[in-house]
């Protein structure tokens, strides 16, 4: 069978909560499961949602929102989630191994059991009291871009 439907429009810019329709393809209040490995879905919207046991290996997430949503058991690794909002959510047993997380916003969020080898952290902003939580290495490190100011909570808390 051959799938009809047209592909949602990728939005202009990065997403938001308060975004008038059209959002481009977008995550609201759901739960996310599944495989979504390869995949290329730049300037996505997840909010407010449980992603658990889901895959996101290789797949093309940049300059998406991923704003107050608890990921549970989430696959990472090789992802593209540079310039992406990854604030105010829970991360627990995730990997972003060989991720690219460049410029990606983490403050506000908490990481419990996740892992970031070889994750790309150039421009990453992340607050000094998380990075005593997270195991890095110096290269890592090196790269991000840390702050003590928690930020503003993003949209849509």
């Amino acid at each position: 069978l051959a799938y009809s439907e047209p592909a949602p429009p990728i939005p202009e810019r990065k997403p938001r909560q308060d975004d008038d329709e059209p959002l481009g393809l977008s995550f609201f209040r759901t739960r996310v499961m599944g495989d979504f490995s390869g995949l290329t879905l730049p300037r996505t919207f997840f909010g407010r949602s449980e992603i658990s046991e889901a895959s996101f290996r290789g797949t093309d997430l940049h300059e998406s929102t991923l704003c107050w949503n608890d990921l549970i058991d989430v696959d990472f690794g090789q992802a593209i989630l540079t310039y992406s909002d990854l604030r105010a959510s829970l991360f627990e047993r995730v990997s972003f191994t060989e991720a690219d997380l460049g410029f990606a916003d983490l403050r506000i969020s908490t990481f419990t059991q996740c892992v970031f080898d070889r994750a790309s952290m150039k421009g990453t902003i992340l607050t000094r009291r998380q990075g005593k939580t997270l195991s890095l290495s110096a290269s890592q490190v090196a790269e991000i871009d840390w702050t003590d100011d928690e930020g503003d909570d993003p949209s849509g808390g």
